[in-house]
């Protein structure tokens, strides 16, 4: 079977890639990026999401859209120092004009345990149940042997022995993470294991399992004097032989008397990929963001740059029980 047409090559690395998806925006994707920040909120729940569009200046572009929401459960019944939450994310990959669609919708579950009284040091344990589907519609794909003298005839047979237009699989991830938090600091760290049951996707007759994907997480925060605010974050992935790296720092602003309303300011760097300068905006507890990767590996050409914008919003509500005790009539 022939498959070195350039455009089935082009949907085939697609294909491998929707799996792996990656925002640069990691840190305003908690469900994402570890199983094990599920319910870890000041407030009784959070939403997020995110919108990531990139290669457009190659075509129509490679789009990824994330949206979850997850609170915490049994509050009343748990010490008020842990924290056991649920959550549920979807998402949707899209690629080459929505020929090639990746959905999934994941539910999360976490504890994260204290081991001091005043949460200083906690520890948490997450799991992720995933469905995942895939469909392509091969009408808006063209073939080699499609091709005649006057371009692409689609009503000629493709000539490939394809499978069903519809995968789906259920897949299992795991996450660990450390936070401290104390007088204006927090640090955290974390582990994320994917894709455990190594499930097959296939379209061609060859077999193809998706490996498992390894990840590491770390950031903090830290006061900088009177009206500053220090962020900082890493994130690493591993998959088969392929790896990536983006790590990065941002400024905050404090507008007014409280740190409420704060403008950020940052930069991160995907190294040997990509520059990637963001913006954002915080007040009580929504937050948005605007990022933009300015591609500097040999994806860039003289007369293409293949970069990529990133927009993400996040709302966490807040904890009215807290204000209950300091203010009885609330």
């Amino acid at each position: 079977m022939r498959k070195y047409f350039v455009i089935l090559f082009l949907f085939l690395s697609t294909l491998l890639k929707a799996q792996s998806y990656h925002f640069s925006q990691f840190y305003s994707t908690p469900l994402l990026t570890n199983p094990a920040f599920t319910g870890y909120i000041d407030g009784p729940y959070r939403v997020a999401t995110n919108y990531r569009s990139q290669w457009a200046s190659g075509g129509t572009p490679y789009t990824t859209t994330s949206l979850s929401a997850d609170f915490i459960v049994l509050p009343n019944r748990i010490a008020e120092e842990n924290r056991l939450g649920a959550g549920i994310s979807l998402l949707n990959d899209k690629t080459m004009d929505g020929a090639v669609q990746s959905n999934s919708v994941g539910f999360s579950t976490a504890y994260n345990l204290s081991l001091d009284p005043d949460r200083v040091h906690t520890i948490g344990l997450g799991f992720q149940g995933v469905y995942h589907e895939r469909t392509i519609n091969f009408n808006k794909l063209s073939f080699e042997n499609q091709l005649t003298s006057s371009g692409f005839d689609v009503s000629l047979p493709i000539g490939e022995n394809l499978q069903s237009q519809r995968k789906s699989y259920f897949d299992l991830n795991f996450g660990s993470v450390y936070n401290y938090n104390m007088d204006g600091k927090s640090f955290f760290t974390g582990l994320g294991v994917y894709n455990v049951f190594h499930k097959t996707a296939n379209y061609l007759e060859e077999e193809f399992k998706m490996p498992s994907r390894y990840t590491f997480s770390a950031g903090g925060r830290l006061n900088a004097g009177y009206s500053g605010i220090f962020y900082f974050s890493l994130n690493y992935q591993n998959e088969a032989k392929a790896s990536e790296t983006t790590i990065g720092a941002a400024y905050g602003l404090q507008l007014g008397s409280e740190k409420k309303q704060v403008i950020n300011f940052g930069i991160w760097h995907r190294l040997n990929d990509a520059i990637i300068p963001y913006i954002g905006y915080q007040l009580n507890g929504f937050q948005t963001g605007f990022s933009y990767d300015y591609t500097i590996s040999q994806l860039k050409t003289a007369g293409q740059v293949k970069s990529g914008f990133e927009i993400s919003l996040l709302y966490t509500a807040e904890d009215k029980r807290e204000l209950k005790r300091l203010i009885p009539w609330y």
